[in-house]
């Protein structure tokens, strides 16, 4: 087991050193924002419907802010696709108020697949992206059916 876990970090950390090797420019465009999120949307596409909905003051947000939530909200979107059994919909929820900015991404499967006994790095990325920020993110199935990730995020998006 820890040979394994051993070879897997090698293997990440020799991929990290080939895109640090590339000699392309570095990519200058801006990061993703909340607004992107609506990309996320599935209109007829295969596997099951994305849809999105956008409210509260989303103002004044900074940008680390605006990017932790649109990865996490895609890599949700990217998570129901893949593992969510029979899921006809995928629903995603950005709420704001004075204080913070709320994800939800909820879908209506019978359950995920999860091939290991522990969360995927996908899901290890996303609590710490949100922890980088001060926020949480918790994901889980639920109750009846499906599977519901949420995080919060505070609105000053204050680096640990």
């Amino acid at each position: 087991m820890i040979e394994a876990e051993a070879g897997r970090a090698l293997a990440e950390m020799q991929a990290m050193v080939r895109v640090l090797r590339t000699d392309r420019p570095a990519d200058l465009a801006p990061g993703r924002r909340i607004a992107d999120i609506e990309h996320l949307a599935d209109h007829g596409g295969s596997g099951p419907a994305v849809d999105v909905e956008i409210s509260g003051d989303l103002g004044g947000l900074p940008p680390s802010v605006e990017a932790a939530i649109y990865r996490l909200a895609q890599e949700s979107v990217t998570n129901a696709r893949r593992h969510a059994r029979h899921a006809t919909r995928v629903e995603v929820r950005v709420t704001a108020d004075d204080t913070s900015v709320r994800l939800r991404v909820s879908d209506d499967g019978d359950g995920h697949v999860h091939p290991a006994a522990s969360p995927g790095y996908g899901l290890i990325g996303m609590i710490e992206r949100a922890h980088l920020l001060r926020g949480t993110c918790v994901a889980g199935p639920d109750p009846e059916r499906g599977w519901t990730v949420t995080a919060v995020l505070p609105r000053t998006g204050a680096a640990t």
